[in-house]
């Protein structure tokens, strides 16, 4: 025998260990044995004497039972102590970009969705290993971040029940916390319509242990540039930031005393008012980042806040109110100036009239920050809208068609979808849509349509 094969059979000795014994005895030492003793019964010249049958019988009957013995002791060791490995798979659906998961226990493989609006959504896939079998009721944690935001401890339960689990993370407002739903089948829907579809959701004392930071310094002092309530205003107010940031910033201001707060809010900050900023917070694409800026607004009075302010001595402290006032629904802003005096409110609401709905904007999450996104509307049957446009969408938005290629483009369409990071070019492009004889509306990330982009730099390829 080579070394090679010497050395291939140390090693499935080592590997299978009694089975390895098991076969090689019952396969091979027990023919071999009994094949000698068959040949030696057999021989006449001269004929096996009675020791030599004996020894022949014996060495087969023993070979046979070593065998036996090996078979037994390796059943007995794959019942017991064979090497076992349990899997439980399962998925976590509809990711955004800047949404991060992690776990010691877990581990992930992520799957990017096919692109219809430019915001990156991906589902993660997740595989949980261990030896010993998974039981009912089994939790696995993870971890769960929007960019630097703090982390969510979210758990999978583990049901025999279903095979390939789906989840989504959504925010939950009741809870103050991003919890984990099960995706339900129609037929699972049908007999279980009062199942409890929340996965995890912490209570009000796990989410203020998780999201306890340092107490901020009344006032609204410190600077942009270092730490303290103006720091985290230029967080807000910077279109690029990302959810996560935002979220913290929106956290460490909520921690402020109400006077404080309001202290900020009556800052005179470009390029607008702080209450301006969070009311757009409001309504945002996350809903978490929409709750926080909900829940701060909650905190002062504001309809109260903003009558005083309108009717402030201060004359940029009125005009940084007038815009706040831009970002409310037209019947909020006509309540709260039915609670201004006559004059002062009818030329509040001549300047509300004229630029109505033109400032509440809707911002979109993405991994570049928050985008704009307006929607234009036309009749397409009117040449003289069209045509205006025609030539406004050639000017503003990154492409490479001539006017007359957008022309041709423009024939075929009724609506169109165009976004920007930069809150003041979506207000511009809307009072002009407006002006062209179109309806343009703020929206958020569209579901199947694709959108233009604005030639602000850095120039990109249109959309269309």
């Amino acid at each position: 025998m080579s070394s090679d094969a010497l050395l291939k059979f140390t090693e499935l000795a080592f590997q299978y260990g009694p089975f390895f014994f098991a076969i090689l005895f019952v396969l091979g030492v027990s023919r071999w044995s009994y094949k000698v003793f068959t040949e030696t019964s057999r021989r006449t010249d001269p004929p096996a004497g009675k020791k030599d049958l004996g020894a022949a019988r014996a060495v087969f009957v023993g070979s046979f039972i070593v065998g036996i013995v090996l078979v037994g002791a390796a059943v007995v060791w794959w019942l017991g102590y064979r090497p076992r490995v349990f899997v439980f798979r399962g998925e976590i659906r509809d990711l955004q970009e800047y949404e991060l998961v992690a776990s010691e226990s877990m581990y992930f493989r992520p799957e990017p969705k096919q692109t219809i609006d430019e915001i990156l959504l991906r589902n993660e896939h997740f595989v949980v290993i261990q030896t010993h079998p998974f039981k009912k009721g089994e939790w696995f944690d993870f971890d769960f971040s929007k960019g630097r935001a703090k982390r969510n401890r979210l758990r999978i339960p583990y049901d025999p029940s279903d095979d390939y689990p789906k989840f989504t993370v959504q925010w939950d407002d009741k809870a103050q916390a991003n919890v984990l739903r099960r995706e339900v089948s129609a037929d699972a829907r049908f007999t279980l319509p009062f199942t409890n579809q929340v996965v995890h959701a912490a209570s009000v004392q796990d989410i203020v242990s998780q999201r306890k930071v340092a107490a901020t310094s009344p006032g609204c002092g410190g600077s942009s540039q270092g730490s303290g309530p103006k720091l985290f205003i230029a967080v807000l107010q910077d279109s690029r930031s990302d959810v996560g940031n935002k979220i913290v910033a929106l956290e460490r201001l909520n921690q402020l005393s109400t006077s404080a707060l309001e202290d900020c809010f009556r800052v005179v900050n470009r390029p607008e008012p702080l209450l301006a900023t969070i009311l757009d917070l409001t309504r945002h694409s996350d809903k978490e980042l929409s709750y926080r800026a909900n829940e701060l607004v909650k905190k002062i009075d504001f309809d109260s806040y903003l009558v005083r302010q309108l009717q402030s001595p201060d004359t940029d402290m009125r005009r940084s109110a007038e815009r706040v006032l831009l970002k409310l629904d037209s019947t909020v802003a006509k309540q709260i100036l039915g609670r201004v005096p006559k004059q002062r409110s009818a030329e509040l609401v001549a300047k509300l009239g004229s630029q109505s709905n033109t400032q509440q904007l809707m911002p979109t999450a993405s991994p570049q920050g928050d985008r704009y996104y307006v929607k234009a509307t036309w009749d397409p049957r009117n040449s003289s809208t069209v045509d205006c446009l025609t030539k406004l969408f050639n000017r503003e938005l990154t492409s490479n068609r001539t006017l007359d290629q957008e022309r041709s483009l423009m024939k075929t369409r009724g609506e169109r979808l165009v976004y920007w990071y930069d809150k003041a070019w979506s207000t511009y492009i809307t009072k002009e849509i407006r002006s062209c004889g179109g309806s343009a509306t703020f929206v958020h990330a569209p579901s199947v349509s694709k959108p233009d982009r604005s030639k602000a730099p850095p120039p990109r390829e249109d959309g269309s």
